[in-house]
Order: C-alpha cells, then structure tokens, then sequence
C-alpha cells in the first residue's frame, strides 16, 4: 500500500502533501481515511447534491460527522463556501440543493457523450437507467470530481481523489477516466487508488459495526433509491 501512495508523489519528499479527498459517505471514507492519513494532510470535502431525500441528506451527513469525531486524525474539513473549518458546526452545514444537481446533469451531459433536446427528456430517459454503467452514472461522477477539483485549486491543494473509489457498485475505470478529463481540465492532479484490496469490504464493515456507523441501501439520487427497492425485492 505505501509503495502505491508513494509512487504518486515522488518528488515531494519534505512534508506530506495536500490531498482533497471527496467524501461521498462515512462507511466509504473509513478505508481512504485510514490508509491515506499517514500520507497525506487530509482535506475533507462533502459534496453529494445527489443524496435524496432531504432527511436520507441529513442523516448520512450526520453519519460522516460522527465517524470524525471518534478518531483524531490529522485532516481538515471543507465545507460548500470554499472555507476550512477546524470543526463542524451547524453554521457550515453545506446547503441542500437538488435544483443544482438536475441542473448539472443537464448542463455536463455532453460530456459523456449523452445528448438530448431538453431537460424533461433527459429526466425520463435516466429514470429508466440501472446504475453503474450509466450516462447517469457518469455525469454524477463528473460533477462530484469537478467540483472536487475546483475547491482543490482553489484552496491551494495538490492533489484531489474521491471516496467513491472504493464501492463496489462504482466503475473505477469510469471514475479514472472522469478523473483525468477534470485533471486536464483544470490542471491539477487526480489521484486513483486501489481501495478494494487488503480485505478492504472486511476492514470498513467491522469498523462501521464496532462503532455504530450507519450503513445506506442505496447510492443516492431518487432513482437509485427506486432501483434498490425493485432489485432487493
């Protein structure tokens, strides 16, 4: 694992270097956090406009909040106004806006090659979508990295990379592949890490069970929600 995080930053030898890490919840931040702390200065950044509905938002926040407080790691938090914040408090609670979120979709949806004549269309169209490999998927995924990207830059960090990574419900090749395009986009580096080995689901889950962590059935949007329920029946 050390040799991986390594090879990334060879030239940086003096301190730790910067890392954005995009938190998408707090049963998938317990890998990245733990294997990452010891080589990196951890900026952690919540951004999922996606999460629906407004109290699953909450909740899962909450969550993330929770799993911060039992350790004391070396990291900082982001929050949405392009600020660090030495600790949460109910002032920096990152505003609930799925507005922007279907906005987005529409906005950056050529992108992945998807395109249509209106919103109302392409609204149809993804309810219909499975998730994983989706255009759905992958604007989602384009969204939470170029933001993640863009709050990296402008914090002055060098290095940006997402939670995301490690769910098995995710295309690490897509994440990659969006990952670099906001790279080279917005000139600052995308890191790709192989959460899924050393017994990573085993590791996460024992963590999430000894310290009461809640774990969601679904990824986060309301037609994910919906998928869920029609699979899992």
């Amino acid at each position: 694992m050390e040799i991986e995080y390594k090879k990334q930053f060879e030239d940086i030898t003096y301190e730790k270097p910067k890392l954005l890490l995009h938190v998408c919840c707090a049963p998938d931040l317990v890998v990245p956090l733990l294997d990452l702390k010891n080589y990196f200065k951890l900026y952690l950044y919540w951004y999922n406009p996606n999460i629906q509905p407004y109290d699953e938002y909450v909740r899962r926040y909450k969550e993330y909040i929770k799993l911060l407080n039992l350790e004391e790691w070396d990291y900082k938090l982001v929050d949405s106004k392009w600020n660090l914040v030495m600790k949460f408090e109910d002032k920096n609670f990152n505003k609930y806006n799925t507005q922007e979120f279907y906005d987005k979709l529409y906005k950056y949806r050529k992108v992945v090659g998807y395109d249509c004549y209106d919103k109302v269309t392409l609204l149809k169209d993804f309810s219909k979508m499975r998730e994983k490999n989706s255009p759905r998927c992958d604007i989602c995924y384009y969204i939470r990295l170029l933001q993640a990207a863009l709050m990296a830059k402008k914090l002055w960090i060098n290095y940006f990379t997402t939670t995301l990574l490690i769910s098995p419900k995710k295309s690490v090749e897509k994440l990659d592949k969006y990952g670099k395009i906001v790279s080279t986009e917005k000139s600052i580096k995308y890191l790709k890490f192989n959460f899924r080995k050393n017994n990573w689901f085993k590791r996460a889950a024992d963590y999430t069970r000894e310290k009461w962590i809640w774990r969601q059935n679904y990824c986060g949007c309301a037609w994910s929600s919906t998928s869920a329920m029609l699979w899992n029946k």
